[in-house]
């Protein structure tokens, strides 16, 4: 006798099998998607940043040497004022300012000297750089050393050469 099929046992077989296949490929592409996710969202954060600590070094770096005031505001902030070459929002010989309020860093650019506290009819330009627990920045003849912290745990420092 020629068989020319699969009888109804080994097709349940086969259906079972593939039943226990695709389980297993959709518990490990359900764990792949969230771990796409979660590390998404660290690479977003990482990117935040970095372009946080790319603007802050040019800021500090290219700023006019004597034009800058570091107003010490309590053990974990400062705001900072200073006149810098390096632009964001299209002023020349650009002032800015950075300081913390409510727990997010802001930066300021205006093209008029800041000083603080703020006046309120000021052309400015705000940019929040996010969630900034310590803002603290010391100053030598030729060195800056920037100290943060985004939760109190993290806590970076950057050394940046004064170029001007």
């Amino acid at each position: 006798m020629i068989r020319r099929a699969f009888t109804l046992v080994e097709m349940l077989i086969a259906v079972a099998l593939l039943a226990v296949i695709m389980i297993f490929l959709y518990q490990s592409v359900a764990t792949l998607q969230k771990s796409n996710t979660f590390y998404g969202e660290k690479l977003e954060n990482i990117i935040d940043q970095q372009q946080l600590y790319k603007t802050i070094f040019l800021d500090l770096s290219l700023s006019i040497d004597g034009q800058g005031e570091i107003l010490n505001q309590n053990r974990d902030e400062d705001v900072v004022l200073m006149q810098t070459s390096h632009v964001v929002h299209n002023h020349i010989m650009a002032y800015i300012a950075y300081f913390i309020k409510e727990k997010h860093l802001y930066r300021v650019e205006s093209y008029q000297r800041l000083k603080y506290p703020f006046e309120s009819n000021l052309n400015v330009q705000i940019d929040d750089f996010g969630p900034m627990k310590t803002f603290r920045l010391y100053k030598n003849q030729t060195h800056f050393l920037l100290h943060t912290s985004v939760d109190g745990t993290k806590e970076s420092l950057l050394k940046i050469r004064h170029l001007n």
